[in-house]
């Protein structure tokens, strides 16, 4: 009888307690998509800051934090790479192709959105005494492809050879 009695006791305080440790569990989140962002923010700002080595840390670290994140951070990490391999160090440009390569393979429709330049760039008109392309400068209608011309059918029969 005292058996059957601890036994129903149990079941009704584990049933009690289960949705309470259900209920924390819940609340709490998987992944820390904040601090992955507050990483890429503070990733910018090293590049920024041209530390492109302590910015690539920062990057990976907040990858690694949040899935949610993590193409972006590859990709700044290998924009950061990519600069510091504008210098001359071949590892750093190999590097910035396998983060590029890293971030397009788990999100191919990726575009960067943070880091914008921080003045637009002038019109082409505006560039007419600088460097400018020739695409720039060109009106759009030059640009154009002409259409194909096809040969002129011709209705004499082959010759034959004698």
């Amino acid at each position: 009888m005292r058996e059957k009695i601890a036994l129903i006791l149990v079941v009704t305080l584990l049933l009690a307690v289960l949705p309470a440790l259900n209920a924390a569990a819940a609340e709490e989140p998987l992944f820390d998509t904040e601090a992955a962002k507050a990483g890429l923010e503070k990733g910018l700002a090293l590049v920024k800051q041209k530390k492109y080595d302590a910015a690539v840390e920062v990057f990976e670290e907040a990858a690694a934090t949040s899935p949610e994140v993590e193409a972006e951070a590859l990709y700044y990490a290998g924009y950061a790479c990519y600069l510091k391999g504008r210098a001359g160090d071949e590892d750093a440009r190999q590097r910035s192709v396998e983060f590029f390569d890293r971030a397009y393979e788990i999100n191919p429709n990726f575009s960067p959105n943070k880091f914008k330049p921080t003045e637009p760039l002038p019109s082409p008109a505006a560039q007419l005494g600088g460097d400018v392309t020739p695409a720039a400068a060109a009106p759009a209608s030059t640009l154009a492809i002409p259409p194909v011309q096809t040969a002129p059918a011709t209705t004499a029969a082959p010759a034959t050879p004698a």
